[in-house]
């Protein structure tokens, strides 16, 4: 997969109706990192590139659920 440029990835959030600085704390890179992808500074990773195409069907506070959901079964099972 060929990163996607920072207007694609800019475009990917916006129809997720996820801000640069929302996705930042999301994914857990500084806002200064999100702006840089999408300002063509850095090349997008591919991760990110998956998360936002995750945010276009799944909201934050659904994904946010889930990883407590999996976090707390993982610990569970230790």
């Amino acid at each position: 997969m060929e990163p996607i440029s920072g207007s694609a990835f800019t475009a990917l959030l916006r129809q997720a109706d996820v801000s640069q600085a929302g996705f930042a704390r999301l994914s857990g890179v500084s806002p200064r990192q999100v702006n840089k992808w999408c300002r063509d500074r850095a090349a997008v990773p591919r991760w990110a590139t998956m998360l936002a195409l995750a945010l276009q069907e799944l909201s934050v506070e659904t994904l946010t659920i889930l990883y407590d959901e999996i976090t707390t079964a993982v610990a569970r099972s230790s």
